[in-house]
Protein backbone atom coordinates (compact mmCIF):
# COMPACT_ATOMS: atom_id res chain seq x y z
CA UNK A 1 0.00 0.00 0.00
CA UNK A 2 1.31 2.98 -1.39
CA UNK A 3 1.32 6.31 0.52
CA UNK A 4 -1.50 7.58 -1.91
CA UNK A 5 -3.34 5.18 -1.43
CA UNK A 6 -3.27 5.21 2.37
CA UNK A 7 -4.55 8.80 2.12
CA UNK A 8 -7.34 7.75 -0.28
CA UNK A 9 -8.26 5.11 2.18
CA UNK A 10 -8.35 7.52 5.35
CA UNK A 11 -9.99 10.01 3.44
CA UNK A 12 -12.49 7.49 2.62
CA UNK A 13 -13.15 6.60 6.16
CA UNK A 14 -13.42 10.39 7.20
CA UNK A 15 -15.96 10.95 5.01
CA UNK A 16 -17.70 7.23 4.45
CA UNK A 17 -17.62 7.47 0.89
CA UNK A 18 -15.54 5.72 -1.47
CA UNK A 19 -12.66 8.07 -3.37
CA UNK A 20 -11.57 7.16 -7.34
CA UNK A 21 -8.43 5.91 -7.83
CA UNK A 22 -8.64 5.46 -11.28
CA UNK A 23 -10.78 6.68 -14.63
CA UNK A 24 -9.37 3.93 -16.53
CA UNK A 25 -9.71 -0.46 -16.70
CA UNK A 26 -6.89 -2.15 -17.44
CA UNK A 27 -8.35 -5.33 -17.94
CA UNK A 28 -10.30 -6.26 -20.77
CA UNK A 29 -14.44 -7.54 -19.91
CA UNK A 30 -15.52 -9.40 -22.73
CA UNK A 31 -18.71 -9.12 -24.16
CA UNK A 32 -20.25 -12.93 -22.75
CA UNK A 33 -18.27 -13.67 -19.85
CA UNK A 34 -18.85 -16.76 -17.39
CA UNK A 35 -19.72 -15.65 -14.44
CA UNK A 36 -18.63 -18.41 -11.36
CA UNK A 37 -19.91 -18.89 -8.28
CA UNK A 38 -19.17 -21.76 -6.08
CA UNK A 39 -19.02 -23.20 -3.07
CA UNK A 40 -17.38 -25.74 -1.05
CA UNK A 41 -18.24 -28.47 1.28
CA UNK A 42 -16.69 -27.79 4.82
CA UNK A 43 -14.41 -29.31 6.25
CA UNK A 44 -12.85 -30.22 2.41
CA UNK A 45 -10.48 -28.96 0.26
CA UNK A 46 -11.95 -28.91 -2.61
CA UNK A 47 -15.01 -30.63 -2.67
CA UNK A 48 -18.31 -28.39 -4.42
CA UNK A 49 -21.28 -27.92 -2.45
CA UNK A 50 -23.09 -25.69 -4.91
CA UNK A 51 -22.18 -23.91 -7.86
CA UNK A 52 -23.75 -21.10 -9.36
CA UNK A 53 -22.82 -19.87 -13.10
CA UNK A 54 -23.85 -18.69 -16.81
CA UNK A 55 -23.84 -16.21 -18.89
CA UNK A 56 -27.10 -14.44 -18.19
CA UNK A 57 -27.88 -12.36 -15.39
CA UNK A 58 -31.88 -13.39 -15.76
CA UNK A 59 -30.92 -16.77 -15.75
CA UNK A 60 -28.11 -18.56 -13.20
CA UNK A 61 -28.00 -22.32 -13.37
CA UNK A 62 -27.60 -23.85 -10.17
CA UNK A 63 -25.45 -27.39 -9.60
CA UNK A 64 -26.05 -28.66 -6.36
CA UNK A 65 -24.16 -31.69 -4.68
CA UNK A 66 -26.16 -34.65 -3.29
CA UNK A 67 -26.36 -34.26 0.54
CA UNK A 68 -23.91 -36.82 1.18
CA UNK A 69 -21.54 -38.39 -0.84
CA UNK A 70 -19.28 -37.14 -3.84
CA UNK A 71 -20.80 -34.67 -6.18
CA UNK A 72 -19.86 -37.13 -9.28
CA UNK A 73 -23.17 -35.83 -11.21
CA UNK A 74 -22.64 -31.89 -10.17
CA UNK A 75 -18.92 -32.20 -11.34
CA UNK A 76 -20.08 -33.98 -14.54
CA UNK A 77 -22.88 -31.05 -14.87
CA UNK A 78 -20.38 -28.84 -13.94
CA UNK A 79 -17.89 -30.18 -16.89
CA UNK A 80 -20.64 -29.88 -19.38
CA UNK A 81 -21.82 -26.30 -18.47
CA UNK A 82 -18.00 -24.79 -18.57
CA UNK A 83 -16.43 -26.72 -21.26
CA UNK A 84 -19.56 -25.77 -24.13
CA UNK A 85 -18.83 -22.17 -23.16
CA UNK A 86 -15.46 -22.79 -24.14
CA UNK A 87 -16.82 -24.53 -27.14
CA UNK A 88 -18.37 -22.15 -28.06
CA UNK A 89 -15.73 -20.03 -29.19
CA UNK A 90 -14.61 -21.60 -32.42
CA UNK A 91 -13.86 -18.83 -34.66
CA UNK A 92 -10.40 -17.72 -35.78
CA UNK A 93 -8.64 -15.32 -37.90
CA UNK A 94 -5.47 -15.62 -40.20
CA UNK A 95 -2.47 -13.77 -39.10
CA UNK A 96 0.53 -12.90 -41.36
CA UNK A 97 3.88 -13.53 -40.81
CA UNK A 98 5.99 -10.82 -38.57
CA UNK A 99 9.65 -10.64 -38.06
CA UNK A 100 10.58 -14.02 -36.08
CA UNK A 101 6.97 -15.08 -35.99
CA UNK A 102 5.33 -17.01 -38.49
CA UNK A 103 1.82 -16.66 -40.24
CA UNK A 104 -0.41 -18.76 -37.41
CA UNK A 105 -4.38 -18.80 -36.85
CA UNK A 106 -5.75 -17.23 -33.72
CA UNK A 107 -9.39 -16.68 -32.09
CA UNK A 108 -11.11 -13.97 -32.59
CA UNK A 109 -12.76 -14.56 -28.93
CA UNK A 110 -11.94 -16.22 -25.70
CA UNK A 111 -13.36 -17.23 -23.21
CA UNK A 112 -13.55 -15.50 -19.43
CA UNK A 113 -14.59 -16.58 -15.91
CA UNK A 114 -15.24 -13.82 -13.47
CA UNK A 115 -15.40 -14.83 -9.87
CA UNK A 116 -16.34 -12.98 -7.11
CA UNK A 117 -13.13 -12.66 -4.83
CA UNK A 118 -9.50 -13.62 -5.07
CA UNK A 119 -10.15 -16.57 -2.98
CA UNK A 120 -12.11 -17.77 -4.99
CA UNK A 121 -9.30 -17.71 -7.81
CA UNK A 122 -7.56 -20.13 -4.76
CA UNK A 123 -10.40 -22.30 -5.00
CA UNK A 124 -10.74 -22.63 -8.54
CA UNK A 125 -6.66 -23.92 -8.96
CA UNK A 126 -7.23 -26.49 -6.13
CA UNK A 127 -10.45 -28.04 -8.13
CA UNK A 128 -8.62 -27.81 -11.34
CA UNK A 129 -5.95 -29.82 -9.86
CA UNK A 130 -8.34 -31.98 -7.99
CA UNK A 131 -10.19 -32.68 -10.86
CA UNK A 132 -7.28 -32.72 -13.94
CA UNK A 133 -5.99 -36.22 -13.56
CA UNK A 134 -9.80 -37.72 -13.17
CA UNK A 135 -10.53 -40.47 -15.96
CA UNK A 136 -13.41 -40.53 -17.96
CA UNK A 137 -16.03 -42.98 -17.90
CA UNK A 138 -15.70 -45.93 -20.38
CA UNK A 139 -17.42 -44.69 -23.49
CA UNK A 140 -17.30 -40.81 -22.64
CA UNK A 141 -16.04 -38.48 -24.37
CA UNK A 142 -12.66 -37.03 -22.82
CA UNK A 143 -12.83 -33.35 -24.56
CA UNK A 144 -16.58 -33.07 -22.00
CA UNK A 145 -15.21 -35.14 -19.08
CA UNK A 146 -14.48 -34.23 -15.71
CA UNK A 147 -10.44 -34.41 -16.15
CA UNK A 148 -10.89 -32.28 -19.25
CA UNK A 149 -12.60 -29.26 -16.79
CA UNK A 150 -9.65 -29.91 -14.85
CA UNK A 151 -7.49 -29.24 -16.90
CA UNK A 152 -9.16 -25.64 -18.60
CA UNK A 153 -9.91 -24.52 -14.63
CA UNK A 154 -5.68 -25.26 -13.93
CA UNK A 155 -5.08 -23.16 -16.92
CA UNK A 156 -7.08 -20.18 -16.37
CA UNK A 157 -6.29 -20.50 -12.98
CA UNK A 158 -2.75 -20.32 -13.75
CA UNK A 159 -2.72 -16.85 -16.31
CA UNK A 160 -4.56 -15.40 -13.11
CA UNK A 161 -0.75 -15.12 -11.90
CA UNK A 162 -0.08 -13.97 -14.72
CA UNK A 163 -0.34 -9.71 -14.64
CA UNK A 164 -2.40 -8.34 -17.36
CA UNK A 165 -4.23 -11.36 -18.21
CA UNK A 166 -7.81 -11.39 -18.10
CA UNK A 167 -8.76 -15.18 -18.27
CA UNK A 168 -10.23 -15.72 -14.97
CA UNK A 169 -10.70 -12.03 -12.51
CA UNK A 170 -11.53 -11.41 -9.77
CA UNK A 171 -14.52 -8.64 -9.34
CA UNK A 172 -13.31 -7.31 -5.67
CA UNK A 173 -9.61 -6.92 -7.46
CA UNK A 174 -11.28 -5.04 -10.55
CA UNK A 175 -13.36 -2.49 -8.27
CA UNK A 176 -10.62 -2.03 -5.94
CA UNK A 177 -8.14 -0.56 -8.45
CA UNK A 178 -10.93 1.67 -9.90
CA UNK A 179 -12.68 2.47 -6.09
CA UNK A 180 -11.05 2.99 -2.84
CA UNK A 181 -13.04 2.52 0.59
CA UNK A 182 -12.64 3.14 4.14
CA UNK A 183 -12.12 -0.33 4.99
CA UNK A 184 -9.66 -2.69 5.23
CA UNK A 185 -8.18 -4.64 2.03
CA UNK A 186 -9.44 -8.00 3.67
CA UNK A 187 -12.71 -6.46 3.83
CA UNK A 188 -12.99 -4.77 0.42
CA UNK A 189 -13.02 -8.97 -0.08
CA UNK A 190 -16.98 -9.44 0.47
CA UNK A 191 -18.69 -8.24 -2.64
CA UNK A 192 -21.80 -7.29 -1.00
CA UNK A 193 -20.45 -4.87 1.55
CA UNK A 194 -17.43 -3.30 -1.34
CA UNK A 195 -20.41 -2.97 -3.49
CA UNK A 196 -22.35 -0.81 -0.76
CA UNK A 197 -19.12 1.48 -0.04
CA UNK A 198 -18.93 2.40 -4.00
CA UNK A 199 -22.64 2.76 -4.97
CA UNK A 200 -24.93 3.02 -1.68
CA UNK A 201 -28.57 3.66 -1.86
CA UNK A 202 -29.60 7.25 -2.03
CA UNK A 203 -29.73 8.71 0.98
CA UNK A 204 -26.90 6.69 3.08
CA UNK A 205 -23.40 6.85 2.94
CA UNK A 206 -20.92 4.08 1.90
CA UNK A 207 -19.67 3.06 5.23
CA UNK A 208 -23.71 2.81 6.73
CA UNK A 209 -24.85 0.50 3.46
CA UNK A 210 -21.31 -1.68 4.19
CA UNK A 211 -22.13 -2.08 7.71
CA UNK A 212 -26.24 -2.97 7.02
CA UNK A 213 -24.91 -4.96 4.06
CA UNK A 214 -22.40 -6.93 6.33
CA UNK A 215 -24.77 -8.37 9.09
CA UNK A 216 -25.68 -11.68 8.00
CA UNK A 217 -28.46 -11.89 9.93
CA UNK A 218 -30.54 -8.79 8.91
CA UNK A 219 -31.70 -7.80 5.08
CA UNK A 220 -29.07 -5.05 3.73
CA UNK A 221 -30.38 -2.24 2.59
CA UNK A 222 -32.15 -4.00 -0.33
CA UNK A 223 -33.78 -6.16 1.35
CA UNK A 224 -31.71 -9.28 1.16
CA UNK A 225 -29.47 -11.31 3.49
CA UNK A 226 -25.90 -11.05 1.83
CA UNK A 227 -23.68 -14.04 2.53
CA UNK A 228 -19.80 -14.12 1.81
CA UNK A 229 -19.22 -14.36 -1.53
CA UNK A 230 -17.37 -17.78 -1.13
CA UNK A 231 -15.90 -20.23 -1.78
CA UNK A 232 -16.07 -21.47 2.14
CA UNK A 233 -19.44 -20.70 3.65
CA UNK A 234 -20.61 -18.26 6.34
CA UNK A 235 -20.22 -20.73 9.77
CA UNK A 236 -23.47 -19.00 11.00
CA UNK A 237 -25.56 -20.84 7.94
CA UNK A 238 -23.76 -23.50 8.51
CA UNK A 239 -24.95 -23.87 12.67
CA UNK A 240 -28.44 -22.42 12.07
CA UNK A 241 -29.87 -23.51 8.38
CA UNK A 242 -27.32 -26.08 6.74
CA UNK A 243 -26.48 -28.57 9.35
CA UNK A 244 -29.99 -29.43 10.45
CA UNK A 245 -31.21 -29.41 7.01
CA UNK A 246 -28.31 -32.26 6.65
CA UNK A 247 -29.18 -34.21 10.45
CA UNK A 248 -32.93 -34.50 8.99
CA UNK A 249 -32.10 -35.65 5.61
CA UNK A 250 -30.01 -38.42 7.31
CA UNK A 251 -32.49 -39.19 10.03
CA UNK A 252 -35.23 -39.53 6.88
CA UNK A 253 -32.63 -42.07 4.91
CA UNK A 254 -31.85 -44.02 7.96
CA UNK A 255 -35.76 -44.36 8.32
CA UNK A 256 -35.83 -44.98 4.73
CA UNK A 257 -38.43 -42.29 4.03
CA UNK A 258 -37.92 -41.50 0.67
CA UNK A 259 -40.13 -38.54 0.26
CA UNK A 260 -38.73 -36.74 3.16
CA UNK A 261 -35.58 -37.25 1.87
CA UNK A 262 -36.79 -35.98 -1.48
CA UNK A 263 -38.75 -33.17 0.68
CA UNK A 264 -35.34 -32.46 2.13
CA UNK A 265 -33.56 -32.32 -1.03
CA UNK A 266 -35.91 -29.65 -2.44
CA UNK A 267 -35.24 -27.37 0.45
CA UNK A 268 -31.54 -27.82 0.17
CA UNK A 269 -31.33 -26.42 -3.44
CA UNK A 270 -33.96 -23.57 -2.03
CA UNK A 271 -31.59 -22.93 0.66
CA UNK A 272 -28.80 -22.73 -1.37
CA UNK A 273 -30.32 -20.32 -4.27
CA UNK A 274 -31.37 -18.31 -1.59
CA UNK A 275 -27.45 -18.48 -0.37
CA UNK A 276 -25.88 -17.56 -3.97
CA UNK A 277 -28.72 -15.45 -5.43
CA UNK A 278 -27.78 -12.34 -4.05
CA UNK A 279 -23.97 -12.68 -4.83
CA UNK A 280 -25.09 -13.67 -8.26
CA UNK A 281 -26.96 -10.02 -8.32
CA UNK A 282 -23.98 -8.28 -7.48
CA UNK A 283 -21.73 -9.80 -9.74
CA UNK A 284 -23.58 -8.61 -12.44
CA UNK A 285 -23.92 -5.05 -10.75
CA UNK A 286 -20.22 -4.78 -10.28
CA UNK A 287 -19.86 -5.55 -14.15
CA UNK A 288 -21.90 -3.16 -14.97
CA UNK A 289 -20.28 -0.56 -13.26
CA UNK A 290 -16.31 -1.61 -14.66
CA UNK A 291 -17.70 -1.84 -18.17
CA UNK A 292 -18.22 2.05 -17.68
CA UNK A 293 -14.95 2.77 -17.52
CA UNK A 294 -12.94 3.30 -21.07
CA UNK A 295 -9.85 0.51 -21.36
CA UNK A 296 -6.26 1.80 -22.43
CA UNK A 297 -4.95 0.91 -25.40
CA UNK A 298 -2.38 -1.45 -24.27
CA UNK A 299 -5.64 -3.81 -22.85
CA UNK A 300 -6.45 -5.00 -26.15
CA UNK A 301 -2.36 -5.74 -26.92
CA UNK A 302 -2.68 -8.22 -23.85
CA UNK A 303 -5.85 -9.65 -24.49
CA UNK A 304 -4.96 -10.44 -27.67
CA UNK A 305 -1.88 -12.32 -26.44
CA UNK A 306 -4.30 -14.14 -24.04
CA UNK A 307 -6.35 -15.05 -27.08
CA UNK A 308 -2.57 -16.59 -28.51
CA UNK A 309 -2.22 -18.27 -25.85
CA UNK A 310 -6.09 -19.89 -25.48
CA UNK A 311 -5.68 -21.08 -29.39
CA UNK A 312 -2.43 -22.86 -28.22
CA UNK A 313 -3.75 -24.93 -25.25
CA UNK A 314 -6.63 -25.76 -27.51
CA UNK A 315 -4.23 -26.87 -29.86
CA UNK A 316 -2.56 -28.74 -27.58
CA UNK A 317 -5.08 -30.52 -26.25
CA UNK A 318 -6.86 -31.58 -29.27
CA UNK A 319 -3.15 -32.76 -30.46
CA UNK A 320 -1.86 -34.54 -27.28
CA UNK A 321 -4.07 -34.00 -24.26
CA UNK A 322 -2.25 -34.79 -21.36
CA UNK A 323 -2.69 -33.16 -18.22
CA UNK A 324 -0.23 -30.20 -16.24
CA UNK A 325 1.81 -32.25 -14.28
CA UNK A 326 1.62 -32.05 -10.69
CA UNK A 327 4.32 -29.90 -9.93
CA UNK A 328 7.30 -27.95 -12.72
CA UNK A 329 10.29 -29.06 -12.21
CA UNK A 330 12.84 -27.13 -11.14
CA UNK A 331 13.86 -25.34 -14.30
CA UNK A 332 10.59 -24.96 -15.29
CA UNK A 333 9.66 -23.20 -11.97
CA UNK A 334 12.68 -21.27 -12.73
CA UNK A 335 11.94 -19.79 -15.66
CA UNK A 336 7.96 -19.57 -15.20
CA UNK A 337 8.83 -17.14 -12.03
CA UNK A 338 11.63 -15.24 -14.35
CA UNK A 339 8.24 -15.00 -17.01
CA UNK A 340 6.10 -13.33 -13.97
CA UNK A 341 8.41 -11.07 -12.68
CA UNK A 342 8.96 -9.62 -16.60
CA UNK A 343 5.28 -9.90 -16.91
CA UNK A 344 4.83 -7.69 -13.60
CA UNK A 345 6.96 -4.92 -14.76
CA UNK A 346 6.18 -4.58 -18.18
CA UNK A 347 2.20 -4.01 -16.51
CA UNK A 348 3.23 -1.66 -13.96
CA UNK A 349 4.96 0.56 -16.70
CA UNK A 350 2.35 0.41 -18.84
CA UNK A 351 -0.23 1.20 -16.23
CA UNK A 352 1.68 3.91 -14.93
CA UNK A 353 1.91 5.52 -18.75
CA UNK A 354 -2.06 5.20 -19.19
CA UNK A 355 -3.22 6.09 -16.06
CA UNK A 356 -2.42 9.35 -14.27
CA UNK A 357 -3.15 7.40 -10.63
CA UNK A 358 -1.01 4.77 -10.78
CA UNK A 359 2.13 7.11 -12.28
CA UNK A 360 1.77 9.52 -9.58
CA UNK A 361 1.84 6.56 -6.72
CA UNK A 362 4.91 5.04 -8.66
CA UNK A 363 6.32 8.47 -7.66
CA UNK A 364 5.66 8.48 -4.02
CA UNK A 365 8.20 4.90 -3.94
CA UNK A 366 10.64 6.14 -6.20
CA UNK A 367 9.81 3.98 -9.24
CA UNK A 368 8.27 7.37 -11.24
CA UNK A 369 9.71 10.79 -11.31
CA UNK A 370 8.48 14.37 -12.76
CA UNK A 371 10.75 17.13 -13.24
CA UNK A 372 11.35 20.50 -15.83
CA UNK A 373 13.65 20.02 -18.49
CA UNK A 374 16.59 22.86 -17.34
CA UNK A 375 18.70 22.14 -20.96
CA UNK A 376 18.32 20.60 -24.02
CA UNK A 377 21.04 19.68 -26.59
CA UNK A 378 19.00 18.61 -29.54
CA UNK A 379 21.89 18.12 -31.81
CA UNK A 380 24.40 15.34 -29.80
CA UNK A 381 25.45 12.68 -31.22
CA UNK A 382 27.89 9.16 -30.66
CA UNK A 383 29.52 7.56 -32.59
CA UNK A 384 27.92 4.86 -35.09
CA UNK A 385 29.41 1.74 -37.52
CA UNK A 386 28.41 4.47 -40.36
CA UNK A 387 28.83 7.64 -39.43
CA UNK A 388 27.41 9.84 -36.23
CA UNK A 389 24.02 8.75 -34.65
CA UNK A 390 21.78 11.44 -33.48
CA UNK A 391 21.30 11.26 -29.49
CA UNK A 392 19.95 14.68 -27.88
CA UNK A 393 20.65 14.84 -24.32
CA UNK A 394 18.53 17.08 -22.23
CA UNK A 395 19.12 17.92 -18.29
CA UNK A 396 15.55 16.66 -16.26
CA UNK A 397 15.52 18.45 -12.31
CA UNK A 398 13.49 17.02 -10.02
CA UNK A 399 12.71 17.11 -6.20
CA UNK A 400 10.78 13.75 -6.27
CA UNK A 401 12.79 10.99 -4.74
CA UNK A 402 15.07 8.75 -7.47
CA UNK A 403 16.07 5.64 -7.17
CA UNK A 404 17.48 4.78 -10.58
CA UNK A 405 20.59 4.21 -11.64
CA UNK A 406 22.59 5.55 -14.87
CA UNK A 407 21.25 2.54 -17.92
CA UNK A 408 17.58 2.81 -17.15
CA UNK A 409 15.27 3.23 -19.89
CA UNK A 410 12.56 5.51 -19.21
CA UNK A 411 9.10 6.57 -20.88
CA UNK A 412 6.72 9.13 -20.08
CA UNK A 413 2.90 9.58 -21.25
CA UNK A 414 3.79 12.18 -23.31
CA UNK A 415 4.85 9.65 -26.08
CA UNK A 416 5.81 6.30 -24.57
CA UNK A 417 7.56 5.68 -27.82
CA UNK A 418 10.29 8.25 -26.81
CA UNK A 419 13.01 6.38 -24.49
CA UNK A 420 15.18 8.24 -22.45
CA UNK A 421 18.23 6.64 -20.90
CA UNK A 422 19.63 7.94 -17.91
CA UNK A 423 23.48 9.06 -18.30
CA UNK A 424 24.25 10.77 -15.52
CA UNK A 425 22.77 11.65 -11.83
CA UNK A 426 23.57 14.28 -10.02
CA UNK A 427 22.63 15.86 -6.20
CA UNK A 428 21.79 19.16 -6.09
CA UNK A 429 21.14 21.19 -2.76
CA UNK A 430 17.01 21.05 -4.26
CA UNK A 431 16.34 18.07 -5.48
CA UNK A 432 18.01 16.30 -8.50
CA UNK A 433 19.54 16.27 -11.74
CA UNK A 434 19.42 13.56 -14.67
CA UNK A 435 20.91 14.04 -17.72
CA UNK A 436 18.79 11.46 -20.35
CA UNK A 437 19.51 10.59 -23.61
CA UNK A 438 16.82 10.09 -26.58
CA UNK A 439 17.12 6.59 -28.28
CA UNK A 440 14.57 6.71 -30.03
CA UNK A 441 12.79 8.53 -32.72
CA UNK A 442 15.42 10.70 -32.96
CA UNK A 443 15.90 10.28 -36.81
CA UNK A 444 19.10 11.00 -38.25
CA UNK A 445 21.79 14.00 -38.38
CA UNK A 446 20.27 15.96 -41.26
CA UNK A 447 16.95 14.28 -40.99
CA UNK A 448 15.94 15.42 -36.85
CA UNK A 449 13.02 14.51 -35.06
CA UNK A 450 11.82 17.68 -32.91
CA UNK A 451 8.90 16.22 -31.82
CA UNK A 452 10.59 13.33 -29.96
CA UNK A 453 13.15 15.86 -28.31
CA UNK A 454 11.32 17.92 -25.27
CA UNK A 455 11.90 22.00 -25.20
CA UNK A 456 13.57 23.92 -22.08
CA UNK A 457 10.68 24.40 -19.16
CA UNK A 458 8.84 21.79 -20.10
CA UNK A 459 7.33 19.56 -17.28
CA UNK A 460 7.67 15.49 -17.85
CA UNK A 461 6.74 12.75 -16.00
CA UNK A 462 8.86 9.58 -16.10
CA UNK A 463 9.08 6.04 -15.10
CA UNK A 464 10.63 2.68 -16.51
CA UNK A 465 10.14 1.93 -19.73
CA UNK A 466 8.48 -1.48 -20.73
CA UNK A 467 10.54 -2.34 -23.02
CA UNK A 468 13.65 -2.03 -20.38
CA UNK A 469 12.57 -5.12 -18.59
CA UNK A 470 13.97 -8.37 -20.07
CA UNK A 471 14.30 -12.06 -19.26
CA UNK A 472 16.95 -13.14 -17.69
CA UNK A 473 19.08 -15.73 -19.74
CA UNK A 474 18.74 -19.17 -18.32
CA UNK A 475 21.44 -21.68 -19.48
CA UNK A 476 20.84 -25.35 -21.34
CA UNK A 477 19.71 -28.18 -19.48
CA UNK A 478 23.14 -29.42 -20.31
CA UNK A 479 24.46 -26.35 -18.35
CA UNK A 480 22.14 -26.38 -15.26
CA UNK A 481 23.52 -28.25 -12.03
CA UNK A 482 22.11 -31.80 -11.75
CA UNK A 483 20.21 -30.41 -8.36
CA UNK A 484 17.81 -28.71 -10.83
CA UNK A 485 17.25 -30.91 -13.11
CA UNK A 486 20.41 -31.28 -15.09
CA UNK A 487 22.39 -34.31 -16.22
CA UNK A 488 23.75 -36.21 -13.59
CA UNK A 489 26.53 -38.62 -14.82
CA UNK A 490 29.10 -35.98 -14.45
CA UNK A 491 28.50 -35.19 -10.91
CA UNK A 492 30.09 -37.62 -8.37
CA UNK A 493 27.46 -37.62 -5.90
CA UNK A 494 25.22 -38.53 -8.90
CA UNK A 495 28.05 -41.51 -10.42
CA UNK A 496 27.93 -42.54 -6.65
CA UNK A 497 24.58 -43.62 -6.17
CA UNK A 498 24.90 -44.86 -9.65
CA UNK A 499 27.80 -47.45 -8.82
CA UNK A 500 25.60 -48.59 -5.56
CA UNK A 501 22.47 -49.03 -7.17
CA UNK A 502 21.63 -53.56 -7.16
Amino acid sequence: MTRLSTLLRLEAAETETAQDASLVSHFHLTERPLIFLPLNRSGTEATPLAVMLGTDPAHPHLLVAPPHGRPTTLLQELADHVLTYIDSFHNTERLPAKGKKPARERHTHAPQLLVANRKTITYTERLGRALRFTEPPPGHDPAHSVGRLGQWLTFFADHAEHPGSAFLLALTDLLTTRWITGQSRLEDEHLAALLAWIDPPPGTTGLRAALETENPQLPGPDGRLHRPAGPTTDPSFDTLELDPLLTAYDTAAAEGNTAAMARHTDRLNDLLHTYLRPTWDDAWRALGLLRTLPETPDTQRRWAADRDRFTAYRTYLTADGRPQPIKDDPVSAARRLARLELAQAAFDAHRALEDPFFMAERRTTGEALAGTVTHVDAHHTIPGTRGPRLRPRLTLHTTDPVRLDPGHLLAGPHNPRVHLAVRAITPQEQGTDLLLEVTTLTGTVNKPRSDSVPAVEDQLELTFAPEFFSRPPFPSRDNTPWTHGGPQHNHPAAALEETEKP
